[in-house]
């Protein structure tokens, strides 16, 4: 991506790039799985909810922004797993809300989006726990807003929002003791930094030709 503003065309190729990753990893956010309970099964969940997002977004596509975030969410409200694919559909619920009726967005929109995002899933949450997905978002949101206005394009930005998902991931022990005596991160929190590590790799142009994801399955 070149332009300084994102479009619905860009936005739909990053979450399926995001959705690829999260899948290629969903076994590895599996073995983290402890919290709230240890069933294994937070990159399953994750991965079918990014998935039904992806796949109806690839079926609507649409080059403004609101209506391909607006898609997204559709598909991740209707395909949502377990807490954690909830949380997922709650986070693309506000983002949707906040660029609804855009064509385009920069850094500033972006991170507004981002923040939006978080706030909602806050809301869907009765008792949310620091440490988790929740704290990852919440953390990489806040330094986007922080620095939206001094940044040039939203790639620049996203590569922002990574690391400091990726440095709130790491810290995620220190905050939720259950996940420092098995010495792992939160699997939701890694969930998340994967389909961000896609975003980036879209943007940066990492990712080479337009990606798409097979064909919803049956199940």
């Amino acid at each position: 991506m070149s332009n300084r503003l994102l479009n619905g065309t860009d936005f739909m190729q990053m979450a399926i790039l995001g959705a690829a990753v999260l899948e290629r990893n969903a076994e590895r956010i599996n073995a983290l799985n402890v919290f709230p309970v240890p069933d294994g099964d937070t990159g399953t969940n994750m991965n079918l909810t990014m998935k039904s997002g992806a796949n109806e977004l690839q079926g609507r596509p649409s080059v403004s922004l609101g209506k391909a975030a607006e898609a997204l969410s559709k598909g991740l409200l209707m395909g949502a797993r377990g807490n954690s694919g909830v949380i997922l559909s709650q986070l693309f619920r506000g983002f949707s809300r906040s660029v609804a009726g855009m064509e385009e967005a920069g850094p500033v929109q972006f991170a507004a989006a981002l923040q939006l995002g978080v706030d909602t899933a806050y809301k869907s949450v009765v008792k949310p726990v620091e440490g988790t997905i929740l704290t990852v978002a919440r953390e990489a949101a806040k330094h986007a807003v922080h620095i939206a206005r001094r940044t040039p394009d939203v790639e620049t930005l996203m590569n922002e929002v990574l690391a400091k998902a990726q440095e709130t991931l790491l810290r995620t022990p220190d905050m939720l003791p259950v996940l420092k005596q098995v010495g792992v991160v939160d699997s939701g929190g890694q969930g998340l930094v994967c389909i961000y590590e896609g975003f980036v790799q879209f943007l940066s142009g990492a990712a080479g030709a337009d990606y798409a994801l097979p064909p919803a399955s049956a199940a």
